[in-house]
């Protein structure tokens, strides 16, 4: 087993350096070709410290992560939810020790840069991509691990919302607060893995559920799209178009905050209070949530969640190599706030 010393001597490097790098000081500044340098001396020498026997599998600070994401700025800026995931991602792979570069999708020469161009480890892809982005990034990296989508799950790995749990779990709150008739309000259609039209999972599962459910609730399903105009538009028609107002939903479970804010909105310009008149319960809780007044309630996806466990199965992934494709479905929380009244009493 080599020294120090003779580490230094292998390498040229200082003893201080070495021991630095072996113990992944990260204050210390060098060049990747001298942290790998040192590894590559550690383990051809097998250098022992105690009874630590270092590997350069083991030792090596950075892996080169590529981060992909679909969204573009004005979706993000209309609906938070990605930039908080990909926000996470960046501080997951901090935390891990990864090395982060963005890629940038060239439709004209079907490729994905890097503003940084490297050798990558693996690429972390967030949102639904077309089969011709998942072809061009299998030019960059076979290792991909897909968050919040989960396209060929033979092939790659994939990290993903718990929908039919959190759908399940808000209709379940609002039944116990005692509401009978809930109407769901989002999207009828929105977009597959594969970015193909395809039912909208939450609006499928919140109808199955209520089905199931029987007699505890009548589910009332309303179109919108995902602007917070059409929303307004057909919340207010729906409402306004019932004489009867024991016939109206007393909850409206929305498919996101930006959803819940038209929701919201709609009611205000009818002159209806929330939660006096009517409960309204909303999906993702991203910020948007805290800065309305009522403050809502929300089923709260677990981003930071999803974040660690799709660098988790990334660091696997190149550290041990190929294993076994999995896709974990991480679970949601209940959030109960100021939007949702409970009617029993």
């Amino acid at each position: 087993m080599a020294t120090l010393r003779e580490l230094a001597e292998i390498t040229g490097y200082s003893i201080a350096t070495i021991s630095r790098v072996l113990n992944q000081d990260t204050t210390l500044k060098v060049t990747e070709d001298t942290r790998n340098a040192i590894l590559e001396a550690v383990e051809k020498t097998g250098y022992s410290n105690g009874q630590i026997v270092y590997r350069k599998s083991m030792c090596q600070k950075f892996i080169r992560v590529g981060i992909v994401e679909k969204v573009t700025v004005k979706e993000a800026e209309r609906n938070p939810y990605y930039l908080y995931l990909k926000s996470s991602v960046e501080k997951s792979c901090f935390s891990n020790g990864m090395e982060t570069f963005i890629m940038q999708y060239d439709r004209a020469a079907d490729t994905y840069r890097c503003a940084v161009p490297r050798e990558l480890d693996g690429i972390l892809a967030i949102g639904q991509f077309r089969e011709e982005e998942i072809a061009a990034m299998r030019k960059c990296s076979t290792q991909i691990i897909f968050i919040d989508s989960s396209p060929y799950p033979e092939e790659f790995c994939s990290v993903v919302p718990d929908y039919e749990a959190g759908i399940r779990q808000g209709i379940d709150y609002l039944i116990q607060q005692g509401h009978r008739k809930i109407m769901f309000a989002g999207p009828e259609l929105t977009v597959d893995s594969l970015c193909r039209p395809y039912p909208e999972q939450r609006r499928k599962v919140f109808s199955d559920y209520a089905a199931y459910c029987g007699q505890k609730v009548e589910a009332v399903l309303l179109n919108t799209e995902r602007l917070a105009d059409d929303v307004v538009e057909k919340v207010m028609a729906y409402v306004k178009g019932i004489e009867d107002a024991a016939a109206k939903p007393t909850a409206f479970f929305t498919y996101n905050d930006p959803t819940a804010i038209g929701v919201l909105r709609a009611l205000e310009l009818m002159g209806y209070r929330v939660p006096e008149d009517f409960s309204v319960l909303s999906y993702n809780d991203t910020a948007l949530v805290d800065v309305i007044k009522p403050q809502l309630s929300s089923i709260c996806i677990n981003i930071e969640e999803m974040a660690e466990s799709a660098v988790w199965m990334m660091k696997k992934l190149v550290m041990e190599g190929a294993f076994v494709p999995v896709k974990i479905a991480v679970s949601s929380a209940l959030q109960a706030r100021e939007s949702v009244r409970n009617i029993l009493n």
